[in-house]
């Protein structure tokens, strides 16, 4: 696996530890099956191996009694990862796609992770509710759509595991007023944000309307840094998310990065900020509901 898409490799490497565990046999018990020392196998596994071929690719899958569609998919990884454009497109699925098992793979092993959302409330952050309302206007199924809201809630574990990462979230002060759902559901958005505000681990930091046109930085991404790895960056799109690793793409990145926490109001002014909005929310649906209930006498 070139040195150039280690990421990529990573990736691979944990697929088919996957696939090796769910077949029930150890490194040691595969090593015969392959005629590779069980040093060779963890190097593969991890990562750190030299470039993988789809023929390895296509024995290690048989020895592992893996199905042919799933060898299909594995191969398709090996080609994206021995391929060294520095970047890779992930579709997304209607279940679990190959864009969202690879975002919770590096974002779970990555040791900081930094997030821009200029229209929408980060997914990390977003409550049940929120997540629930976002996915109705999709024109997807009531059983998809109730699998893509688990898979949010499940990934948010993330920011509450031992030892966990650093998270920094930049949001657009403009994603806090989009009305998703009720003004209930932002009330509660807004405040569940306040609650995880407040973990060690967990900083959210809101890019004032006041920056105007100086915070027009296009649209969201991610970083994603590691301790033995390079800097990883994802942009998520509507039909797949997009993977960088090249260090001059990558450096765009950071340079926005460095732009939005010059623009960003301070941890504590943000949590200012999250409060009066949630205030405003909370007001305007008892003016509602008071609203609603003098049409309803009038009925």
């Amino acid at each position: 696996m070139g040195a150039r898409n280690r990421a990529g490799a990573r990736e691979l490497g944990d697929l088919l530890r996957g696939y090796r565990e769910a077949a029930g046999l150890t490194l040691r018990q595969l090593s015969p099956k392959l005629g590779y020392s069980t040093a060779c196998l963890h190097r593969l596994e991890t990562g750190y191996r030299g470039t993988t071929t789809e023929t390895e690719v296509v024995h290690y899958m048989a020895a592992c009694g893996a199905h042919y569609k799933d060898v299909r998919k594995l191969i398709d990884a090996c080609r994206a990862t021995n391929d060294d454009r520095g970047y890779w497109l992930c579709p997304h699925g209607q279940w679990m796609g190959d864009s969202l098992r690879s975002l919770i793979f590096h974002e779970s092993s990555a040791s900081k992770s930094v997030s821009y959302e200029p229209e929408l409330i980060p997914g990390l952050l977003q409550t049940e509710a929120y997540a629930r309302a976002l996915f109705a206007r999709a024109d997807i199924s009531e059983e998809h759509r109730a699998a893509r809201v688990q898979a949010r809630m499940e990934r948010q574990r993330i920011l509450f595991r031992n030892n966990p990462a650093k998270f920094i979230f930049f949001i657009q002060e403009r994603a806090l007023r989009l009305e998703v759902g009720t003004y209930r559901i932002m009330t509660e958005q807004l405040l569940a944000m306040l609650f995880l505000a407040d973990q060690w681990n967990i900083s959210i930091r809101i890019v004032p309307a006041s920056a105007r046109d100086r915070a027009s930085l296009g649209g969201p991404f991610q970083l994603f840094g590691f301790h033995k790895y390079r800097t990883l960056a994802y942009l998520d799109g509507p039909v797949g998310g997009l993977f960088l690793e090249d260090l001059d793409y990558v450096g765009a990145y950071r340079s926005l990065n460095r732009q939005l926490a010059g623009l960003a109001l301070d941890a504590g002014e943000s949590r200012v900020l999250l409060a009066k909005l949630a205030d405003e929310y909370d007001r305007a649906e008892g003016s509602w509901d008071d609203a609603s209930q003098v049409a309803q006498e009038q009925l």
